[in-house]
């Protein structure tokens, strides 16, 4: 994609997204999410980016959008059991605004760090510490759920009810081998494409849900809107930083991680 087509593709996602923010609609579980002015705010600067191509409106619109685009996985998992009739009250009910803006969102969020990528001056250079670093962020949850079902009781929520963590079990060992092979050689021997789309899809999924909780946390401390904690139990606030603080770290190292093994793979 040349710059021509990097401009078209964010004027277009910064559209789609300000028409569905625009819309009418009613507000449900989403309440708690980013404020409307802050994907307006997103998709203004995106458009001055896409027309005057200054980084740092690129820069201020993917951080904006990132934030605006923090759910995007709940929505997910929202049409999901919708989609499927499976029982689930109402978590099976779809805000089918919210979730449109919010994937445009994170959608134009994307498009933008790929267009400041192309860019950037000089050649793309090996960056295998992003890799190395995705890779050992893909332990922290996956332990602390593991100690937690052999009966570890620090920061564990009360009542907890879950049994051994199979879930995220697969989620250690997926995310663990993705990271490494961006970086490692028999990584390179490997499909690109079959790589490319789990590790981009690990990425937006990471970075949403890590970046709904640390943007909430400070715009509920700021008082511009309701957030994800009660600051009067510290050992919550805590947790919900190291949790989420390490999915955003995670889906930031991964994502840089996949962006330079696609740069030096195509």
């Amino acid at each position: 994609m040349n710059v021509l087509a990097d401009t078209r593709a964010v004027i277009a996602a910064g559209t789609v997204t300000a028409v569905a923010l625009l819309a009418p609609h009613h507000p449900t579980y989403d309440q708690g999410f980013a404020p409307a002015w802050v994907t307006l705010a997103g998709v203004v600067f995106a458009l001055l980016f896409a027309v005057t191509e200054r980084a740092w409106a690129g820069r201020i619109a993917a951080v904006l959008l990132l934030w605006a685009g923090g759910g995007v996985v709940l929505d997910g998992f929202r049409l999901f059991f919708w989609a499927t009739g499976i029982p689930a009250g109402d978590f099976a009910q779809v805000n089918w605004v919210g979730a449109a803006t919010r994937g445009t969102s994170l959608l134009t969020s994307a498009l933008l760090v790929l267009a400041l990528a192309r860019r950037a001056q000089g050649p793309w250079r090996e960056r295998p510490w992003l890799g190395y670093t995705a890779f050992t962020l893909a332990f922290p949850y996956p332990l602390l759920k593991l100690y937690w079902s052999f009966g570890g009781s620090a920061a564990r929520p009360e009542p907890y009810t879950e049994g051994f963590p199979y879930m995220e079990s697969v989620m250690l060992l997926g995310g663990a081998t993705l990271a490494l092979a961006l970086v490692q050689p028999w990584g390179r021997r490997l499909p690109r494409l079959p790589l490319l789309v789990p590790a981009w899809a690990a990425t937006g999924a990471l970075v949403s849900m890590g970046a709904l909780a640390g943007f909430g946390t400070l715009a509920q401390a700021a008082g511009l809107s309701d957030g994800p904690v009660d600051f009067g139990d510290p050992p919550t606030v805590a947790m919900v930083g190291a949790v989420y603080g390490s999915w955003l770290l995670f889906g930031l190292a991964l994502g840089g991680a996949t962006l330079t093994y696609q740069r030096l793979t195509r």
